[in-house]
């Protein structure tokens, strides 16, 4: 069983409620985001909340977070409240592609539903979570940021690496520029790709990557515990 709270260095996080739980890839996610001037962020998918927190903790932007699961929106909420930057994290409990809003954002972030031909889960709420079928798609995904996405703003979206390449042929189908930011393995000897963070944009993007290494053998790596050290505890 998982935790049901993990402590960061400047905020907690409790995830009882939530199908997604706290996860190293969304730390990940959370963490590198490049250094951001944006004043207006919105989080699809919020789940605890945890990127949000994260990109609250080293900016100064005013941060929507949208989630369609009650509990989850819920959880988010009270994990906002019971943070150090409360008054500029807001919870938007509605389903993405139902909202009816005229706002545009600088930066957007989300660790989407990405599972389509896996095993579904008997409860409804792990397979909104986790599973782009049904309602989430990625072409409805792929137009509902380019709804959002101010025009000299920019989006950064995880996903494993097959379905990386279908959703940018999703934004790359209705005029959005994609291009693979980093590669995350879990191990640095191995070649497999553990995920593949994207970066989406209505303006054509320089095409440059960069790969991180989680694991080598049972330790983390240095570029890791570099990436994490301002949120880990142990680190």
């Amino acid at each position: 069983m998982a935790n049901s709270y993990f402590h960061f260095k400047q905020f907690t996080v409790y995830q009882e409620r939530c199908a997604m739980k706290v996860s190293t890839e969304a730390c990940v996610l959370g963490a590198w985001i490049p250094k951001s001037t944006a004043k207006r962020i919105l989080d699809i998918g919020a789940g605890t909340g945890l990127i949000s927190l994260m990109l609250a903790q080293r900016t100064d932007a005013q941060i929507d977070a949208v989630e369609i699961d009650p509990d989850a929106a819920t959880q988010a909420t009270d994990n906002f409240a019971n943070s150090p930057w409360r008054d500029r994290l807001h919870l938007i409990p509605i389903n993405i592609f139902e909202w009816d809003t005229k706002a545009r954002y600088d930066l957007i972030v989300s660790n989407p539903p990405f599972f389509t031909s896996s095993l579904k889960s008997p409860e409804a709420k792990h397979n909104l979570a986790k599973h782009d079928t049904g309602s989430f798609s990625k072409q409805r995904f792929a137009q509902c940021l380019s709804r959002l996405l101010a025009d000299g703003g920019v989006a950064y979206v995880l996903y494993p690496e097959t379905e990386a390449e279908e959703f940018s042929n999703s934004c790359q189908q209705i005029g959005l520029h994609t291009a693979e930011s980093l590669i995350v393995k879990n191990q640095a000897n191995k070649q497999a790709v553990f995920r593949v963070i994207l970066k989406i944009a209505h303006q054509p993007i320089l095409k440059e990557s960069q790969t991180l290494n989680i694991r080598d053998g049972e330790a983390y790596t240095p570029e890791f515990m570099e990436l994490l050290k301002n949120y880990y505890l142990k680190l």
